[in-house]
């Protein structure tokens, strides 16, 4: 039972299940651009979830009794490393587990990964920089203004450039980057 059924207090409890059942994840979007940068609304949680489709059972058992999880959505974003929602039974708050990625660079990203406090307790969290990359990413992929202000927002807190363009000239989205640069 979560204390809190606010939008925190449903992260911690998701962490916490993901932890204890030995889980590897880290909290990305706009939940992590909140921590690093000036904060906007957001609709959900994001967490990246280093799953298998060995691990398919387990996650029904760990969240099924306090939250929705569409099963047959889970598998098939499990076996084609896409994403599923959880979606909490009392708050309604939805969590987006994105199902890591097995390129270089995904893996590269999550080992990066660092732990911080947020609200009283610790969580995994994705860089600052490589959250830049993935909303370059998303942005050239959906054309969102929204990811190209986060971009901005997060460039203007001093990451590490070097790192940032090395990767985004491999990723391709070196021109976005520039461009989010210069305006």
């Amino acid at each position: 039972m979560i204390d809190n059924v606010s939008e925190l207090g449903v992260l911690e409890d998701v962490v916490k299940r993901l932890e204890s059942a030995g889980f590897e994840y880290m909290l990305t979007g706009s939940l992590a651009m909140n921590y690093y940068a000036q904060p906007r609304m957001t609709r959900d949680i994001d967490l990246i979830v280093a799953l298998t489709v060995d691990d398919i059972h387990r996650v029904n058992e760990v969240f099924a009794k306090d939250y929705y999880i569409p099963e047959e959505t889970m598998e098939n974003a499990v076996k084609n490393a896409t994403l599923f929602n959880l979606i909490h039974l009392d708050s309604v708050v939805k969590v987006d587990i994105i199902v890591r990625k097995a390129d270089k660079y995904r893996r590269h990203e999550f080992d990066r990964r660092q732990t911080v406090t947020i609200a009283g307790f610790k969580t995994r969290i994705t860089s600052k920089e490589d959250l830049i990359l993935s909303k370059l990413n998303w942005a050239r992929d959906s054309k969102s203004e929204m990811q190209l202000n986060d971009v901005r927002n997060l460039l203007a807190t001093y990451p590490d450039m070097d790192y940032i363009r090395r990767w985004a000239k491999e990723l391709g989205v070196d021109m976005l980057l520039e461009d989010c640069l210069h305006e």
